[in-house]
């Protein structure tokens, strides 16, 4: 057999010195085979070898190896001189030693003998024996080489194993030690190993692999340059049977390609070894097995050790290929899906770089492997290698069956047959799979203790995630047995089974899939699969929702509904935290759109649902326009979202929050109800200092207001100042939004506004009917602005539409402004601007009208004030004066025996012990009383014509000209005094003489007198 390697050496200049003495003869022979070899053409370098060459360096090595043993760069192969001696030699008795042409020393027993060695067997002699190293002593520092060959009798082959290696070098600068093998030696003529392939160099400290020769004989030459050499090597042979690697009908033209069928053995069984095994195998390579059933059998492999083969669904090599298998493993097990099996064994046409040894295993034919009716019946795929192993592929939700191997008939015992059903996963499409069971019976044992599962003979696992590694089998979701059944839906698109069916027998299983749309969506799924959830509060109080597969992006041509149901008394506020939908065809689009208009291809709009099943639209939306935060109206049952896609672009998608709380008023936190008035002011929360987040704990805040004009009227809604966080265009409003209904009767949906109003742009609504509505919400992502200042006005009704131009008001009570409206003429020179904007007509000529307006009135109020005043002195005045005319037209007598001093305080002391003793007390009354002394002034003489009037006092108190003082300017505290009769009925002085109520009548004729 030609070999590149092998030209290599005697193309490479080589340091070994060969014998003087080597014949021309052998030196000719020589040459010419090299230049034969020059001209042969490898045979084996066909294309199959070159894609296996592609495809083995794919193949990932699954152990780790023995450290590679490196080709060197140069190779020195055996000297002519060397074979020609080694020619010389074959004539000779094997192991027997002839005197070498060199002049060096080879120390055998004490006797000179030649370093090379043969191992022969034959018929009777021992079968097996040992080798080592030679003795050398090279005292001249020539380089020498030795060589082993052992020689296999008809049948055998030889097997060789290295006990000790210690050679100089490290692979692979082999130079001054080393030594060469050859194992496909097909002649026992040491020249013919110019024309064996070359098995590889080996030095240092690590020994060769064990070796098998491929035909019957095995080389070894041994090189060094050493003066003295000592232990270098040992090891041992045998002579083994060859008919074990000889497993069917040899194939022509290949040393290690058969053909195998039942016949061959009694038991339809047999081993399977690749040439070699468990030696090293050789380079360039190529050995096929062909399994040739009946038809009604299969084949079935198991490999107990190999590294590395083809194995294909068929006869040959075009068949489908079941797997290529690499690495060292272990206990692997093929079928056949039919009768046939085909092995191809390749190896690399270079030394590789680990000494591999092959494959090992047994085969078998059989009529009692699971037939796969039952997966092909059913749509089914099977995996091809195993025995009934299958796939299920999905159709785009489609429905199908699985069953268990012979079903309805009892299964087959210690059948293991694993399921993966696969729903569709892809850029526009994620499915999972529903399972459910409509019969299953897989009979279970009974344990005394409860804690032991009873499914230990054959059972049904299911894995929800749908593992597919034998590591991950001990991690089911499920274990089923006896006639239980079971619903399960998978954890993804993937769903796995595994049929165990023991000792004891069953009719089996048949189970109904289904593969459902997975949208990724937490929530309470809709039980037809659809892409429906509901979120209930007495499930969740919050949570979180999002598009389906967010944050991958949604799929197109679907339809999701979310539907928020509230307790009695209770609310549900949804926040979104990234929004981006498709819009105008453009999943990138990077500003919002809002509303019909401009969302009509994918969109997702939000309702208000009502008790009586009336859905109201609050917003359509799409692009970057993330909805408002918003919170169901009290009275409402909850909230409804809808994402609709097409068939074109898809994009992100959406995720949001919702939390059900306590239903608050119908102003919610601020706000109110204006009805029957011609105009008000709306501001938002701590304006103009700026709104703020709702509190700790709150979801949101919310401000209702609702406005009503009268019958005939509409309102005129006129936005000052608008700074509200967010950006419509942009990013819309998920922070803080501001929603104005202008026809609340309608189906329309509000406006909804954020941002920053220019100064130069005019927001301004005219309500299509009585009523007006402004709702503003904060969330709990509010940072705050400067809010807002909303006017709004009742206007006379023109009827349908927007007011006419020039309309004339109804009544002379109204004002017209510039722009045509009406309003209520009290709103005129208010300070508001009730015409709407760029319109100040109500608030002209208000300025000089109002300063005259107020001069008039304020001399009126003086005039009125001054009248009073004089009016009141000229009273004082001529009271006073009458008083004191009156006085001295009386005049007063002043007793002889009394001074009138002594008598007005004893008279004062009198009345002093009257209320102390219990009468009723007026000290609070009278004013200069309680100062312990009244001084009364002496009183004018009388005329002499007229007769003094009687003094009388009633404690203290002068019934002649009022209450008694020092100082007759205090006439004023007369009207300080007010007393009743029954409170002065208990002393009484009449020009200082005391008189009790017996005395009464007297009294009263004096007072006549």
């Amino acid at each position: 057999m030609a070999s590149a390697q092998i030209r290599h050496f005697y193309n490479t200049p080589t340091t070994t010195t060969t014998n003087n003495s080597t014949s021309s003869t052998t030196r000719q022979l020589l040459q010419q085979q090299q230049k034969q070899q020059q001209h042969t053409v490898n045979s084996n370098s066909s294309s199959k070898r070159k894609q296996f060459e592609s495809e083995t360096f794919l193949c990932h090595t699954t152990t780790t190896a023995t450290p590679s043993k490196l080709e060197p760069t140069t190779w020195q192969p055996l000297t002519p001189a060397t074979l020609e001696a080694a020619t010389s030699a074959t004539a000779t008795t094997a192991a027997t030693t002839t005197a070498s042409s060199s002049s060096d020393d080879v120390q055998t027993n004490g006797s000179k003998k030649e370093c090379d060695q043969t191992f022969v067997s034959r018929i009777g002699g021992p079968q097996n024996g040992s080798f080592t190293a030679p003795l050398l002593h090279n005292h001249r520092n020539h380089s020498r080489q030795c060589l082993y060959t052992f020689l296999a009798g008809p049948g055998q082959r030889v097997e060789v194993v290295f006990k000790s290696f210690n050679l100089r070098g490290s692979p692979p600068d082999c130079v001054h030690e080393y030594m060469d093998i050859y194992s496909e030696v097909q002649s026992s003529e040491p020249a013919e190993l110019i024309n064996s392939p070359f098995g590889g160099r080996y030095c240092g400290t690590i020994p060769p692999r064990r070796r098998i020769s491929m035909y019957r004989a095995v080389a070894i030459s041994f090189f060094s340059n050493k003066n003295v050499s000592t232990d270098l090597f040992e090891g041992t042979f045998r002579f083994i049977n060859a008919s074990e690697y000889e497993i069917g009908i040899p194939i022509a033209g290949s040393p290690c390609s058969y053909t195998i069928t039942p016949s061959m053995s009694i038991n339809k069984t047999g081993a399977l070894i690749s040439p070699t095994y468990p030696g090293a195998y050789p380079k360039d390579m190529s050995c096929t097995y062909q399994f040739l059933g009946e038809s009604n059998q299969r084949v079935r492999l198991e490999f107990r050790d190999f590294d590395l083969f083809f194995v294909y669904d068929g006869p040959d090599n075009s068949s489908a290929l079941i797997g290529t298998y690499c690495g060292q493993q272990r206990n692997l097990v093929l079928y056949s899906s039919e009768s046939s099996l085909f092995v191809h064994f390749y190896t690399l046409p270079r030394t590789a770089n680990t000494q591999n040894r092959g494959f090992k295993g047994i085969y078998e034919f059989s009529e009692s492997f699971v037939k796969l009716d039952f997966i092909r019946e059913n749509d089914g795929i099977h995996i091809r290698g195993s025995e009934c192993d299958q796939k299920i592929l999905s159709k785009k939700e489609s429905t199908g069956f699985v069953l268990s191997p012979n079903y309805p008939y009892p299964y087959i015992p210690k059948t293991v047959c694993r399921y993966f059903i696969y729903g569709m996963q892809d850029a526009q499409h994620l499915e999972r799979v529903r399972l459910e069971f409509t019969s299953f019976n897989i009979p279970k044992v009974e344990h005394k203790d409860k804690s032991e599962s009873n499914c230990t003979d054959g059972y049904l696992k299911v894995y929800l995630k749908g593992q597919e590694t034998a590591d991950a089998y001990d991690k089911f979701d499920y274990e089923l047995c006896g006639n239980e059944t079971q619903r399960v839906i998978s954890d993804g698109p993937r769903l796995a089974m595994v049929f165990s069916s023991g000792e004891l027998q069953g009719r089996g299983f048949k189970g109904k899939y289904t593969f459902e749309t997975e949208y990724k969506i937490p929530g309470t799924a809709a039980p037809d699969g659809t892409c429906s959830f509901t979120y209930v509060s007495s499930s969740k109080k919050r949570g979180e929702l999002n598009s389906p597969r967010y944050p991958s992006n949604y799929p197109s041509d679907t339809n999701c509904s979310y539907l928020f149901l509230a307790e009695h008394n209770e609310q549900v506020t949804i926040v979104f935290d990234h929004f981006k939908v498709k819009a105008d065809n453009n999943a990138n689009a990077t500003a919002g759109s809002y509303g019909s208009g401009a969302c009509f291809e994918d969109w997702l709009e939000m309702y208000v649902v009502y008790r009586d099943n009336n859905d109201r639209l609050l917003g359509r939306y799409c692009g970057l326009t993330a909805p408002g935060p918003v919170e169901s109206p009290r009275g409402a049952v909850g909230l409804r979202i809808t994402l609709h896609t097409d068939q074109s672009s898809v994009a992100s998608g959406f995720k949001a929050r919702y939390f059900f709380e306590s239903a608050k008023s119908d102003a919610g936190d601020c706000g109110g109800n204006f009805s029957n008035e011609d105009s008000g002011i709306i501001t938002s929360p701590n304006y103009p200092a700026g709104y703020k987040a709702p509190g700790r704990g709150m979801a949101s805040n919310a401000c209702n207001w609702v406005m009503t004009a009268r019958a005939g009227y509409k309102l005129s809604i006129n936005f000052e100042q608008f700074g509200l966080e967010g950006d419509p265009a942009n990013r819309g409003c998920p922070a803080a939004v501001l929603r104005m209904w202008v026809n609340v009767d309608s189906d329309q949906p509000p406006v909804e506004l954020c941002g920053e109003k220019p100064p130069i742009e005019h927001w301004h609504y005219i309500s299509t009917g009585q009523t007006a509505r402004i709702s503003f919400t904060t969330s709990d992502k509010t940072v705050g602005a400067s809010g807002f200042r909303i006017v709004w006005t009742e206007i006379q009704d023109s009827g349908p539409g927007p007011p006419s131009i020039g309309l004339l008001c109804e009544s002379t009570y109204h004002f017209q402004c510039a722009a045509g409206y009406c309003i209520s003429d009290k709103l005129r020179c208010d300070g508001v601007k009730n015409c709407g904007p760029g319109d100040d007509s109500d608030e002209l000529h208000c300025i000089t009208e109002a300063a005259e307006e107020d001069h008039d009135v304020l001399i009126i109020i003086t005039l009125v004030v001054v009248s009073s005043l004089i009016c009141l002195l000229c009273t004082l005045c001529h009271s006073r004066r009458k008083r004191r005319n009156h006085v001295r037209q009386l005049g007063l007598h002043r007793n002889a025996h009394y001074d009138s001093q002594t008598s007005a305080t004893a008279g004062l002391s009198s009345s002093r012990r009257h209320l102390q003793s219990g009468g009723p007390s007026i000290a609070g009354s009278l004013h200069g009383i309680n100062s312990g002394t009244l001084i009364i002034p002496p009183a004018p003489l009388p005329p002499t014509s007229v007769p003094p009037p009687p003094h009388i006092c009633i404690a203290g108190i002068d019934m002649s000209h009022g209450l008694m003082s020092n100082d007759e300017d205090d006439d004023d505290d007369d009207d300080d005094l007010d007393l009743d009769e029954d409170q002065l009925a208990s002393d009484i002085f009449i020009n200082d003489v005391h008189f009790d109520e017996d005395n009464i009548d007297h009294v009263n004729q004096m007072a006549n007198v």
